[in-house]
């Protein structure tokens, strides 16, 4: 008898110990892997880019190759490496390449690139000119890559509206920067002609400082209101006058939608409302209402980013 309850105690046992075998196992959560996505796109080397064998540190070195050759990326990977094909598929990291057809000028005739390059040079930073892929868009990667440099990126949107990256700080964004937008134009009664730029998604830029450039020609006066990033409602910033350039500025800390209202202007600039328009163009922020109260708000959010500077009217 007692035989008997000891063999059904140990069949009890094992079909408990089985049974949370089974259970355990079930429970186990295995880390996934990197996620692939097929892309078809051109990117361009940075100076000593190294091409491996497979996504990763420890594969093989196939090449390294030298800044600015054309690599055909056909798919990416959520850990940061790119496939590319080259005459063999292989495998670069992504901070590694760069959107920049070329880094540099692409076209000196260019009236647009060459003012963000003088803008630049007037600042002692280096200029890297960004030529967008068809989706107009950054990688986050790409972008990330040049912080903590001294460097201006620049990038056309189309011939009218261009946008500089000023980089300050080492504050990496989160989601890639995309710069499709759609622009609407039209004059009312008082003969403003009002321009709309909205873009298909808004980024903050923690810390850069985003200098958008207008072409608006001679003898304008070009009011800027970009778009709260809480309420969407169009804030003014400030009003821009084109005689001092071919183009107006707007140095914001976000991408997100502006309003431009531009009207003409009989007379001619002061001094001062000159070297105003320089700061703008350097990306040196002015407010109508600024005030030590307003800096002091805006400095809480942005730190030093802003560049505040008084002006003695």
């Amino acid at each position: 008898m007692r035989k008997s309850l000891k063999k059904k105690a140990a069949a009890v046992l094992l079909a408990v110990v089985v049974l949370l075998t089974a259970v355990n196992v079930d429970m186990i959560s295995y880390a996934k892997g990197p996620t692939y996505t097929a892309v078809q796109d051109v990117y361009y080397t940075k100076e000593n880019c190294v091409v491996y064998a497979e996504p990763t540190y420890t594969s093989t070195v196939l090449t390294t190759l030298g800044a600015n050759l054309p690599v055909q990326v056909i798919g990416e990977y959520s850990n940061g490496w790119y496939r590319i094909n080259i005459g063999v598929i292989c495998y670069v990291k992504m901070d590694s390449v760069t959107s920049a057809g070329a880094i540099g000028i692409s076209d000196p005739e260019d009236k647009q690139i060459a003012d963000a390059q003088k803008t630049a040079a007037e600042l002692g930073y280096e200029f890297v000119y960004l030529k967008l892929n068809k989706e107009k868009v950054i990688k986050k990667d790409i972008y990330n890559s040049y912080l903590g440099r001294k460097v201006i990126l620049y990038t056309k949107i189309d011939d009218e509206i261009g946008v500089s990256f000023k980089m300050l700080y080492e504050d990496k964004i989160k989601k890639d920067i995309n710069l499709k937008m759609t622009k609407t134009a039209t004059v009312n009664n008082f003969g403003e002609r009002i321009v709309e730029f909205k873009f298909d998604d808004l980024v903050e830029l923690k810390g850069q400082i985003a200098i958008f450039q207008f072409k608006e020609g001679y003898d304008k006066a070009v009011t800027i209101f970009p778009a709260d990033v809480e309420t969407g409602d169009y804030v003014e910033m400030n009003t821009y006058y084109t005689e001092f350039s071919e183009f107006a500025y707007a140095p914001v800390t976000q991408v997100a939608d502006m309003k431009i209202v531009e009207t003409e202007i009989p007379n001619s600039l002061t001094d001062n409302q000159r070297n105003i328009m320089s700061d703008h163009r350097k990306g040196i922020k002015y407010m109508s209402d600024d005030t030590k109260e307003y800096r002091n708000i805006v400095h809480g959010k942005l730190r030093k980013d802003t560049e505040y500077v008084d002006y003695n009217y």
